[in-house]
């Protein structure tokens, strides 16, 4: 199996991305805005996240570094990463760009910096009745885990405009392994045909969940209830840092990456996943 691509998306450091109403929609971690296009990165539409002109890439010390996409109650959610205090911000928009809303993600992540050495969430996907996330082990002591939320709290502390504590279920840590010598560490989660939770991982060599590093490549797989990987379905795509993940009905995902130049368009790749 191997990665088809599709497009060059008109964002530079994709992250998260997600499929609703027959459109993806993806977000940068260095912008303040959605990119939503059709199944083949075609017809692309812009939703702002923020007020006053469009800047299409923020400095790294400005970001609100929307890494993770969700999709909850038919709007889209996109959460700051966390790893500073300034990400730690998520907006919620309508599919079509209205009734644009600030969630304060602190007191949830302040309870998380107490059980997660170096916060980095990167991804997230509602599963029955959870919310999870994935944190990224991208820090000094390679912390990938998933972090298990109550559905029905969840959504309403999204209504009350700040996530809290009280939605917490557990953590359960991950392991991942390396590729090519480089420890691999969680990007985003999606979920696959039969509910299983798919994830993408990359493979970068920094021990900071704020600073780039070279990149061996990166993986695409599955999870069972406890965080271990299927070993017999892992796809490996070599020398790029996929960010993003999602699952299309006819048996695709569709993925995106960050290839780490602000001068350089985000590839968004096709793959058929194996039943």
């Amino acid at each position: 199996m191997k990665l088809e691509l599709l497009a060059h998306l008109d964002l530079s450091a994709a992250s998260g991305l997600v499929h609703l109403g027959g459109r993806l929609f993806a977000v940068a971690d260095d912008g303040l805005e959605l990119l939503a296009t059709d199944l083949a990165g075609a017809n692309p539409a812009r939703l702002p996240l923020g007020e006053g002109p469009r800047i299409a890439t923020i400095p790294k010390d400005q970001k609100p570094d929307f890494e993770a996409l969700l999709v909850t109650a038919g709007t889209l959610l996109a959460l700051g990463s966390g790893s500073s205090a300034a990400r730690r911000l998520a907006i919620r928009v309508s599919p079509e760009g209205h009734a644009r809303r600030t969630i304060d993600l602190r007191p949830l992540y302040a309870a998380l910096d107490l059980r997660i050495h170096e916060l980095n969430i990167e991804g997230a996907v509602v599963s029955g009745d959870e919310v999870i996330l994935a944190q990224r082990g991208n820090g000094a002591r390679r912390e990938n885990a998933l972090v298990r939320l109550d559905r029905a709290r969840f959504e309403q502390d999204l209504e009350a405009g700040v996530l809290t504590e009280a939605a917490l279920r557990e953590i359960v840590p991950v392991s991942l392994g390396a590729l090519g010598g480089v420890a691999l560490s969680l990007t985003d989660l999606c979920l696959g045909p039969g509910g299983e939770l798919l994830f993408t991982a990359a493979a970068e060599d920094t021990d900071n969940p704020n600073d780039d590093g070279l990149v061996a490549g990166s993986v695409i797989g599955a999870l069972d209830a406890r965080g271990r990987v299927d070993d017999d379905r892992l796809v490996v795509a070599q020398g790029v840092k996929l960010e993003g993940v999602c699952w299309l009905e006819q048996g695709e995902l569709r993925l995106v990456a960050d290839p780490d130049d602000p001068s350089a368009r985000a590839p968004l790749f096709r793959l058929r996943w194996p039943s």
